[in-house]
């Protein structure tokens, strides 16, 4: 009898012990090849193992070209190997996680938000795809939220050149990480003048291609930084004009150089030819 009671006892603390263990180990979200789908503006609970990553993926909007913030909240993490950080999230172009289709990371050790503009902002009607590493078992909540720029060199803010002004401008962030990316066409040639209201320090950058890497011309096209921008683009000298019925490509960019001056700065864009 004494030897029953004792195999029944060792078999029912084997068992505790086993679901006490089960219980207490993490699972990270997800996988490559089935990432966990995030709505941009709605909160998703999840996980990330130890030494692990979890995957996840979100769609922009038709009009969600810009920069996007990736919100971390009730961030908490055990076992970490790291005093300085307890989770890092790496943002990718494409659905291989490959690290020549990822466009920017970032960390976090407590609750932060992270925001996703560093050399373009994100194109409208795209997947993108969000991998996060724990550097212990960590648990979160996490939302992916349209930030305070606009456009993206994809997909830039169509403006028009015929003297309307256009009244929801708006950028994020600071000189290193933040801009707005527009476009308007030409009439007829002329010289055409850019005037804005912004209060906040701002600078534009005029460009002939839809890269937004080619300047009409450095000297006669960008602006002085400053605030109430107002430019006259004369083209490729102090006389020529813009091109009649050409695209012309816009860059408006926040003036701080770091990341404690970023801020969100609106204003009305006009563009107007001196003809006009």
């Amino acid at each position: 009898m004494k030897k029953l009671f004792y195999l029944l006892l060792i078999l029912t603390l084997s068992a505790s012990c086993g679901e006490e263990e089960e219980s207490g180990d993490l699972t990270s979200d997800g996988s490559a090849t089935s990432p966990v789908e995030l709505i941009v503006g709605t909160a998703k609970s999840g996980s990330v193992a130890y030494d692990d990553n979890s995957f996840y993926k979100f769609t922009t909007s038709s009009t969600g070209a810009g920069n996007y913030k990736l919100v971390v909240a009730s961030l908490a993490v055990t076992d970490s190997w790291s005093s300085s950080n307890s989770v890092r999230a790496y943002l990718y172009s494409n659905s291989s996680y490959s690290s020549s289709y990822q466009l920017e990371y970032d960390s976090c050790l407590a609750s932060c938000t992270m925001v996703f503009d560093y050399e373009d902002n994100l194109h409208a009607s795209t997947t993108y795809y969000l991998k996060i590493y724990g550097y212990g078992d960590a648990t979160y909540t996490l939302t992916v939220t349209k930030g305070g720029s606009e456009g993206s060199k994809n997909n830039p803010v169509e403006l028009t050149a015929d003297n309307e002004t256009y009244t929801s401008g708006t950028v994020e962030g600071y000189y290193y990480g933040g801009q707005s990316y527009y476009k308007f066409t030409t009439s007829g040639a002329d010289n055409y003048t850019l005037t804005m209201n912004n209060s906040d320090s701002l600078d534009c950058s005029l460009y002939s291609d839809s890269g937004f890497t080619s300047y009409v011309s450095y000297s006669y096209n960008n602006c002085t930084a400053g605030a109430n921008l107002s430019k006259t683009f004369t083209g490729t000298s102090s006389t020529a004009g813009l091109i009649a019925n050409t695209a012309y490509y816009l860059k408006i960019e926040p003036l701080g150089y770091s990341i404690t001056d970023a801020k969100t700065t609106t204003y009305s864009i006009t563009i107007a030819a001196e003809g006009n």
